[in-house]
């Protein structure tokens, strides 16, 4: 494994703090686009957390760790039990790098579609895949399907 993986990981997610958002009738783009379905790259996942106060995000762990707002540490903060759990994933969309977090079903499918991958053994890292929004009323439920790697020349 590459010992400077880490920090590029590191610069690449702080870089480009571009967020994907879920809505009902697909992934919304920052720039306004609402796709249904969308082919990536997915870079790197982690665990995360989120603490919500009215539907908007408070604080933010990108590593299920260290809150990213103030560096306070989840493990002491008195507000744990009120984050929502959540899967971080880093993706590549069209050559351009996106974050994308997943929380409850979403979340749960993309442990199921990792373990796959896993028993397969296929990375999950650099793993390309097929990411598609099913609508469920109020919400999106995120879905995610293995795509054949493109043949090298």
């Amino acid at each position: 494994m590459n010992p400077n993986r880490s920090t590029l990981n590191d610069l690449f997610a702080s870089s480009f703090a571009r967020y994907l958002s879920i809505q009902p009738t697909g992934l919304r783009f920052p720039h306004g686009l609402l796709r249904s379905s969308v082919p990536a790259i997915l870079m790197t996942c982690s665990p995360a957390r989120t603490l919500y106060k009215h539907r908007k995000p408070l604080c933010r762990s990108l590593d299920g760790v260290r809150s990213i707002k103030d560096e306070t540490s989840c493990a002491s903060c008195a507000n744990r039990k009120d984050c929502t759990a959540q899967i971080y994933l880093e993706l590549m969309v069209d050559g351009v790098p996106y974050r994308l977090l997943l929380a409850y079903t979403s979340a749960r499918n993309f442990m199921q579609f990792a373990s796959r991958l896993t028993q397969q053994g296929i990375n999950v890292e650099n793993a390309p895949v097929i990411i598609s929004v099913r609508d469920r009323g109020r919400w999106g439920e995120v879905r995610f399907i293995s795509q054949p790697a493109p043949p090298q020349p």
